[in-house]
């Protein structure tokens, strides 16, 4: 059996964990309360009103107007993360992390005790119990004989509920449900599968294969055997290590903006990050994607192939700025990102420097990635995102706003236990 455990709220639990005065209430965590932004989590209190993650923050504020509004801490959540993986791994010692609040726990070896659902409930009920006396947070845990089971189980009595299905209790439960309550199927994949006339789980369990395959390819099939509960996904414990398949950056303005000028500052402050994570973690990246989200909420994204992989920050935004230039069409951006994906280990592609110029800029990268391990990211950033001094500290790890000139202040760097639980908190119920 394998379980998923899924940290109930978890940035806001840890907060009001952290702050006693905050229990109990409705608790909003973002980045800075006094500039626009988005819900990063919202406590159970808060979730009422209608507040969820990913929302406006004017809007939340709208519908929960008495909530606290907190400013949220990577690091604080990253460093409990690990405190659980710590205590996850006295259990068994095929943990995965799966993203900062969630990891999958495999109980295959337990010599018996959790290889049937109503043991693996027992492990799952003490698991639980340590994680409120050790820690004050709450968990929700899902069971099943795959990945895909327990994740998806994992969510359907939360906050603090155990969930064990097996593949049979699995199809009872979801296949009346809607198709996007699949693991894996979003809106756009969703709304395919509606012109199909696919429209719940068990819709597609019964979905014809050839159909399936015509109009998805390779994740056709791959599509049914989920709705069916059938998964082979491995699961990889934590001390193997998974590369990463992308590493990226994405802000929300200050304001709608239309500033050519100050967008493309931006998109260089961005490119710089990426490529600094690449490097931190030795990798380069072969494909550049952009991210615009204009006013109205309408997202793109654009992506270019680079015939070499790369980790420099002038070669990241010239690509970048290419597809900006090509696909905005001067109306008001409300959101940046810029991500780097088909990502190499560095020197795995062959590619050597041709000209004294590419050793040079080389080393004056190097050199400065270890003034930014010494000193912070916002020690040395690039001129040209530095257009707009006074505004550009909306930028993750970029400048901060300030009344006068006086030096930025150290930041605080948490790369290396980042990159040990990578993973997608946007998904922080």
């Amino acid at each position: 059996m394998i379980l998923l455990v899924d940290m109930d709220a978890f940035f806001a639990s840890v907060e009001q964990m952290l702050h006693p005065h905050l229990r109990g209430k409705a608790v909003i965590v973002c980045g800075d309360p006094d500039r626009r932004g988005v819900v990063t989590a919202a406590s159970y209190e808060a979730r009422p009103f209608g507040v969820r993650a990913g929302m406006p923050l004017a809007e939340a504020r709208r519908l929960c107007p008495n909530a606290e509004y907190v400013e949220g801490d990577p690091s604080k959540y990253v460093e409990k993360s690990l405190e659980l993986l710590e205590l996850f791994l006295t259990v068994t010692p095929d943990v995965e992390p799966f993203s900062v609040d969630e990891a999958f726990l495999s109980l295959v070896g337990l010599a018996g005790r959790g290889d049937t659902l109503e043991s693996a409930s027992v492990i799952a009920r003490d698991i639980q119990r340590r994680i409120a006396e050790q820690h004050g947070l709450g968990a929700s845990i899902g069971i099943g004989p795959n990945k895909l089971i327990a994740k998806m189980a994992s969510g359907l009595q939360k906050p603090k509920g155990i969930t064990a299905l097996d593949e049979e209790g699995f199809r009872r439960t979801y296949w009346p449900l809607e198709v996007q309550e699949l693991w894996g199927v979003g809106p756009k994949m969703s709304q395919r599968l509606n012109q199909l006339g696919i429209r719940t789980i068990g819709d597609l369990g019964n979905a014809p294969e050839p159909l399936l395959q015509r109009t998805f390819g390779m994740i056709g099939p791959q599509l049914r055997q989920a709705a069916w509960g059938r998964d082979q996904t491995p699961l990889v414990p934590y001390h193997e290590g998974v590369d990463p398949k992308s590493m990226g950056h994405e802000v929300t303005l200050p304001e709608d903006c239309r500033d050519a000028e100050f967008l493309e500052g931006t998109l260089l402050r961005l490119a710089d990050q990426v490529a600094r994570r690449l490097r931190s973690e030795e990798f380069a990246a072969r494909t550049i994607t952009l991210k615009l989200r204009d006013f109205r909420f309408h997202t793109i994204t654009r992506q270019k192939a680079l015939p070499v992989a790369v980790d420099d920050h002038l070669r990241i935004f010239d690509t970048a700025r290419a597809l900006w230039k090509a696909n905005w069409k001067g109306e008001p951006i409300r959101l940046l990102g810029l991500s780097a994906s088909a990502l190499e280990k560095r020197g795995e592609s062959g590619q050597i420097e041709l000209f004294v110029s590419d050793e040079r800029s080389k080393a004056l990268q190097q050199a400065l990635d270890k003034v930014r391990d010494k000193l912070g990211e916002a020690s040395v950033v690039p001129a040209g995102a530095l257009t707009h001094r006074r505004e550009s500290g909306h930028v993750p790890f970029g400048l901060m706003k300030r009344k006068d000139p006086t030096p930025l202040s150290k930041e605080r760097d948490t790369k290396d236990t980042k990159r040990r639980l990578r993973g997608d908190p946007d998904d922080p119920a």
